[in-house]
């Protein structure tokens, strides 16, 4: 019983000697309090929305905005949006970082495209942005988007 109360004594001290040096303190609070105060605060939502949200932020709800535009008789298995350039929406007042489409298919379910790919000129339907506004337009005619792919080709590509 006593040798068992002297090797707990010991590990204990030797645990926090261990946590007390310099770098694995700067672990121990990074890591495990960084973790815990995470914790406390995400215990009180448990929304898997309202966390998708905070993880994420702006490109996450906005790429939502845009999937939400989408008519309820379409069926999005089919659509290819094509997504500007994250320069034009900054351009037209929305703070948007356009992911990349693997990401926004996570986000959304919906395939898109940009405009450098080539899949950009299969694209059926495109975004669009107004006044701070979103819109998705149907491609009606590939001059259309041919032309609007040139258009958005002038915006920089700082993905």
């Amino acid at each position: 019983m006593k040798n068992s109360v002297v090797l707990t004594f010991a590990s204990l001290m030797l645990l926090l000697w261990f946590i007390l040096l310099p770098g694995n303190r700067q672990w121990f609070n990074l890591r495990i309090i960084g973790y815990w105060n995470d914790f406390l605060v995400q215990k009180d939502s448990l929304d898997i929305e309202h966390r998708k949200i905070k993880r994420w932020g702006e490109s996450y709800t906005v790429s939502k905005q845009i999937a939400s535009l989408f008519p309820e008789n379409y069926d999005k298995n089919t659509a290819l949006v094509l997504i500007p350039p994250s320069t034009y929406f900054t351009e037209r007042k929305i703070g948007y970082h356009v992911p990349e489409p693997a990401v926004f298919y996570y986000y959304t379910g919906l395939k898109t495209t940009w405009i450098n790919s080539s899949e950009a000129s299969k694209a059926n339907w495109m975004v669009t942005a107004d006044n701070g506004s979103l819109k998705l337009v149907h491609v009606s005619n590939q001059k259309t988007l041919l032309d609007s792919i040139n258009a958005f080709k002038k915006y920089p590509l700082n993905w």
